[in-house]
């Protein structure tokens, strides 16, 4: 039985609201949302978390499920499993994995930047309507 990343990303969609009144509804707009909350909530556990790595690790999978729900609600597309995880195709053409992104951003590797990826994914679509 496959993963369901929508029930995951709907369950966080939730748990956001809940601990911070902000709505995360599935738009492309919420991403930016969700990158200045994740910038808030790591700036945060840096500097009154110790155990900021574990938690933090916690939120992968919830922030691929979202942003991943996301981009398939506005673009089309499925979620895919392959033998190295689970990726999200987009329009029949981008094969999408979340994860490493997710993780650098997590590490402090790469700041939150959900909202300029849906903006690249957007150009790539349409260049590919275009071929």
């Amino acid at each position: 039985m496959p993963f369901d990343w929508s029930a995951l990303a709907a369950t966080f969609a939730e748990r956001v609201r809940d601990a911070t009144g902000q709505e995360l509804d599935f738009s492309l707009e919420s991403l930016a949302l969700l990158d200045d909350l994740l910038d808030e909530w790591l700036h945060l556990g840096e500097i009154y978390g110790s155990d900021r790595p574990h938690q933090m690790s916690e939120l992968e999978l919830p922030l691929v499920a979202y942003v991943g729900e996301t981009l398939r609600r506005s673009f089309g597309g499925s979620w895919v499993e392959r033998p190295s995880g689970t990726v999200l195709r987009i329009a029949h053409a981008v094969d999408l994995d979340l994860r490493p992104l997710v993780r650098a951003i997590l590490a402090y590797q790469h700041p939150p930047s959900f909202a300029r990826l849906a903006e690249a994914l957007a150009r790539e679509v349409e260049e590919r309507a275009w071929e």
